[in-house]
């Protein structure tokens, strides 16, 4: 399994193994970016937009590559890999919900708005021990056959 089939394809299973593996590297792009543009911010090479737009863009890039993984690894534990799109749904309902012209007009705007917040945070929760924790499907299962065993090169 190359690279491209990790990051990019929505094909096939993903052991716990690469999975993490794959988040780790995502999780220190992105720190490496907030720490990047932090620094750079501080010593006056970039105003507070321009640090939260390439925080933004890295961040968006990120995306697809991170819902490959959950969708993948989701094949392994034997559910549908549309779960992956759980979180990413919630938080655009929440930012979308937290639009002005919506917030203006919508009754209750924060009681829903902390319903949102929380229901991501259970969500964010459970995924974490599902991808994290759950051992994938023994054998082959109705998303094709289980993945290589990980093993580190000599």
């Amino acid at each position: 399994m190359n690279a491209a089939d990790v990051f990019l394809s929505l094909d096939g299973r993903l052991d716990r193994e690469r999975w993490l593996g794959g988040v780790a590297l995502l999780v220190l792009m992105i720190a490496a970016t907030h720490a990047a543009t932090w620094q750079a911010a501080a010593h006056g090479l970039m105003d507070g937009r321009t640090r939260d737009m390439a925080r933004a863009f890295v961040q968006a890039f990120a995306l697809a590559p991170w819902a490959a993984l959950d969708w993948k690894r989701f094949h392994d534990i034997g559910r549908p890999g549309s779960l992956a799109l759980v979180c990413p749904g919630l938080y655009a309902a929440s930012r979308i919900w937290d639009a002005p012209a919506l917030a203006a007009l919508a009754p209750g705007h924060a009681a829903v708005a902390a319903a949102l917040s929380w229901t991501q945070v259970l969500v964010s929760v459970w995924l974490a021990y599902a991808l994290a924790c759950l051992a994938g499907s023994p054998g082959p299962n109705a998303y094709g056959p289980p993945p290589r065993p990980f093993k580190v090169a000599p």
